[in-house]
């Protein structure tokens, strides 16, 4: 069953990559068509407008050519010869109006200037839009060839832009909304991953940390059950003793289960004042037998002088309980606990820290996440199901505090627990 879910896991995550990097190519296909379309919309309004101003500047030709044939001062000033100031703005200005109202018929009214020149200029292409310099020969209609109208307009390109905003506006749009949707989609991929790992891992944990109890319990029971009178009563106690062992042991799992599981509803606090010293000591009292087992100690120096809180007791109780015990199973030596309590900025701060193997920086950052389990080395025998710490850390934000952790591998750990203390309450 094991190998199918694993096989079935393997499947499903690889399928959701190769689904995410289809997703992506695709995404990034759409973006290039997007940027082409957007190009082309610019390249084609561009054309429109050069269209529009070269039949304004033909016909502005037309029109000078008929007021040559007629005007000395009219082919003097623009073949470029010397002639009055008062005649040159003259001559200029009706060449103003002539271009003024053939770019009208072509519904142009963008402000412009121009010049009457015969000097080559180099031509150059845009990023986006071509240079705004629109030339008209008049080789023809007067006696100097080269000479040529040249019409500017300075605000061309953010007409150009101007028109295509709405299209614009809709593409741009469009593209953030593709990428917003694709950090999305990679963000739920990655959590989905993760939970998909981190429930396989629970699982896998979860079997093994049942079926070592129910093993023991049955190859215990079947030894008493063979019994025909040989077994001295020692060893019948001792078979007892692994039974009712081993059933406390899976009653423990089955309450750390059901007690994360019920932790995600945010019922209210069935609040009561503790005294977190005396909480300390008991909680210290139950691990005496363990501590003695494993030739380790715990030392509480209690120097807080405000130790009251208000919340419920048991699951404070649950939180110290959890990181003693952890601190006596990821441990290489005689386990030394150091439990301490002070008083910092109307909170109540317990700091548990041990001697054991530490936590490395990458896993300190999911250490309190559900099902998330650290690597213990080549400490073989300790199991679990990743759901302590999740539960320390939602205890103590459920009482308004918070958890910090200090680690180095192979030094020791140390947990500080956060607690407002209880207002207006003189503690002694």
């Amino acid at each position: 069953m094991l190998i199918l879910l694993h096989m079935r896991t393997g499947i499903s995550s690889e399928n959701q990559k190769i689904l995410a990097i289809a997703t992506f190519a695709i995404l990034i296909l759409l973006l290039l068509i997007q940027i082409s379309w957007i190009y082309r919309s610019a390249r084609l309004e561009e054309q429109n407008f050069n269209h529009r101003v070269s039949m304004a500047l033909k016909g502005a030709r037309d029109e000078i050519g008929l007021r040559v044939n007629g005007c000395t001062d009219m082919s003097d000033y623009l073949c470029m010869k010397q002639c009055t100031d008062e005649v040159h703005q003259s001559k200029r200005r009706e060449v103003d109006s002539i271009i003024r109202a053939n770019l009208s018929i072509y519904n142009i009214e963008l402000p412009y200037t121009f010049e009457i020149t015969d000097t080559l200029l180099p031509q150059s292409k845009g990023l986006l839009f071509n240079p705004t310099c629109y030339k008209q020969n008049l080789n023809g209609i007067i006696d100097q060839n080269g000479v040529q109208i040249r019409l500017q307009f300075p605000t061309r390109n953010q007409f150009l832009i101007a028109q295509l905003w709405s299209q614009l506006g809709i593409s741009v749009a469009f593209i953030l909304f593709i990428m917003i949707s694709f950090l999305i989609t990679w963000r739920l991929y990655k959590r989905e991953r993760n939970m998909m790992l981190s429930t396989s891992d629970f699982i896998n944990n979860m079997v093994h940390e049942f079926q070592t109890p129910i093993a023991n319990i049955r190859f215990a029971t079947k030894l008493i059950a063979k019994d025909n009178g040989g077994l001295d009563v020692e060893k019948k106690s001792e078979y007892v003793k692994v039974i009712l062992d081993e059933t406390l042991r899976l009653q423990s799992h089955v309450e750390s289960i059901l007690r994360i599981s019920s932790s995600g509803s945010d019922e209210p606090l069935l609040k009561e004042q503790i005294d977190v010293h005396k909480l300390v000591r008991d909680v210290i009292g139950t691990f005496s037998y363990h501590l003695q087992h494993a030739g380790g100690k715990v030392d509480f120096n209690p120097e807080a002088t405000e130790h009251f809180i208000e919340g419920e007791a048991e699951p404070v109780r649950y939180v110290i309980s959890n990181l003693i015990d952890n601190a006596l199973k990821y441990v290489h030596r005689r386990p030394v606990i150091n439990i301490e309590t002070r008083n910092k900025d109307r909170f109540l701060v317990i700091s548990v820290t041990d001697n054991g193997i530490g936590i490395k920086k990458e896993d300190q950052e999911r250490i309190f996440e559900k099902y998330y389990r650290v690597s213990t080395g080549d400490v073989h025998n300790i199991k679990g199901f990743g759901l302590g710490l999740a539960y320390v850390k939602k205890v103590v934000e459920s009482h308004g505090g918070k958890v910090d952790l200090e680690s180095v591998p192979g030094k020791g750990s140390k947990f500080l627990l956060y607690f407002p203390l209880k207002e207006n309450k003189n503690n002694g």
